[in-house]
Order: C-alpha cells, then sequence, then structure tokens
C-alpha cells in the first residue's frame, strides 16, 4: 500500500500547518455527462462532526433536503493511530455501504495505489463503487447545484445574480478564515501560531 501521509507530515519546520490539497475532483451532474448521474440513493457522504469542512456538507444536506437522497456515514471523534475510524460511539453512523473499519478503506477501495491524506468529506457513489469528490466546497456546490431535483426543499443557495459575488467572498475569507482556524489550531511553534492567529482575527 506503500507509504500513508501522517498527521506530522503537513507542518513545515517553522511549525505552520499547510493544508494538503484534495485529490478527488469529480463531479455529479444533472445530466449524467460528468460520468455521475444526480440521483436519489445513488451516493453516500462520509463526514466527521468535528471537522469543519466536513460540517458544512452536513449542512448542506440538510438545509437542502438531501437526507433521504444521499445516506451518511459518521465516524469516531477521536482519530485512532490509523486515521479516521467508525465504531459505535454516541453520534457515529457506522459505515452500512462498505462496512469499512477505518476510512483509509474507502480511499484504497477506489484508488489502490493512494497513500495521500485520508481527509473528510467523502462522497461516495455507491453505482461505480468510487470516490467522486473528497472537495468540500465543491460538494456543496453540487448537492445545491446537481441534486436540485431530489431535493425537498426548493431553495437556492447560490443564485445566478449573486454567483460572482459569493465565489469572490468565498475565495476572499478562505485563506485567513476558513484555513486560518487549522493553521493556528494546528501550529507548533508560536510564531507561526501568533501569525495565524492575527490574520485569522
Amino acid at each position: 500500500q506503500g507509504k500513508w501521509m501522517t498527521e506530522r507530515e503537513d507542518r513545515d519546520q517553522s511549525g505552520k500547518f499547510n493544508e494538503i490539497p484534495t485529490t478527488f475532483r469529480d463531479r455529479v451532474s444533472i445530466d449524467g455527462a460528468s460520468g455521475f448521474k444526480a440521483a436519489a440513493g445513488r451516493y453516500h457522504l462520509y463526514v466527521a462532526l468535528g471537522c469543519p469542512w466536513a460540517h458544512r456538507t452536513l449542512l448542506m444536506r440538510e438545509i437542502k433536503g438531501l437526507n433521504d437522497a444521499i445516506s451518511l456515514s459518521i465516524v469516531d471523534p477521536i482519530m485512532s493511530d490509523k486515521g479516521w475510524m467508525f465504531s459505535d460511539a454516541p453520534g457515529t453512523i457506522p459505515d452500512s455501504v462498505n462496512h469499512a473499519r477505518y476510512l483509509q478503506e474507502i480511499y484504497l477501495k477506489a484508488d489502490p495505489k493512494y497513500t495521500g491524506r485520508v481527509t473528510v468529506p467523502v462522497l461516495w457513489d455507491k453505482q461505480n463503487q468510487t470516490i467522486v469528490n473528497n472537495e468540500s466546497r465543491q460538494i456543496m456546490r453540487m448537492f445545491d447545484l446537481e441534486f436540485a431535483a431530489v431535493a425537498t426543499k426548493k431553495i437556492d443557495l447560490y443564485p445566478p445574480d449573486l454567483q460572482q459575488q459569493i465565489d469572490e467572498t468565498i475565495d476572499s475569507i478562505q485563506p485567513s478564515i476558513n484555513r486560518g482556524v487549522y493553521r493556528a489550531g494546528f501550529a507548533t511553534s508560536q510564531a507561526a501560531y501568533e501569525q495565524a492567529v492575527i490574520e485569522l482575527f
């Protein structure tokens, strides 16, 4: 399986946290032209409640009324030495789709040669037996737009007349706020912590 990236490999020598890019970037589409057609019951979402990136996809699933259309698994809040783990702890939901013990099994099922970080959220395609996407912003956008036909709550959170403003706002808060909480919380030196906190606040 090769060498898995450890939790410490996302820090540099100065103690700064450097976010590891997500690697699965396919897209669910309304018409299926992307290879992944939006449909109720086809997709599964893996999340950790303590991860803000994963949490926001869970919020979008709720807001859009996709709870019945997209099934869900919630990992244990405590990360094991093998990464995110499924358990019977309060607030968790086991993996009813792939029956995995660790989230890394899902990544290896999608790509047997994968050795990168195992992160949440993960959008899984039950039909093609693979990961569609593990980038929270893209998953949120798909839930809002591509799954609109199967959503029970008809709310548009990305209206055409506001799309440019929404994208610009998200881009502007991403480095210092969205990533800033990680840069502060995961800093391993005082200097790196202070730089991140000052930028965040």
